[in-house]
């Protein structure tokens, strides 16, 4: 979604309390994807690139249960938010 990645800053960095540039919108992966191959701009948040590479080494589901946060709630909330701004 590209309203998110011009409106929104990374979910991580902002839960750090960081500032970042050049947001990407990455889909949940795991228990939020459809299918295979199938993405739903449902379940998708804003991350900057070196957060992005941090799924890539760890593995999603693993770095959301160390930080101790359902990125879904989030996802949830934008598509929300963009939902009403169609309106």
């Amino acid at each position: 979604m590209k309203w998110v990645c011009e409106n929104k800053s990374c979910y991580i960095c902002s839960l750090e309390g960081i500032t970042t540039f050049g947001v990407q919108f990455h889909h949940l992966q795991g228990a939020y994807r459809i299918g295979a191959l199938i993405r739903n701009d449902k379940v998708g948040i804003p991350l900057c690139f070196p957060c992005h590479s941090i799924f890539q080494k760890r593995g999603e589901r693993l770095y959301w249960q160390e930080i101790g946060v359902d990125p879904k709630i989030y996802a949830d909330e934008l598509y929300e938010e963009y939902q009403a701004r169609k309106k």
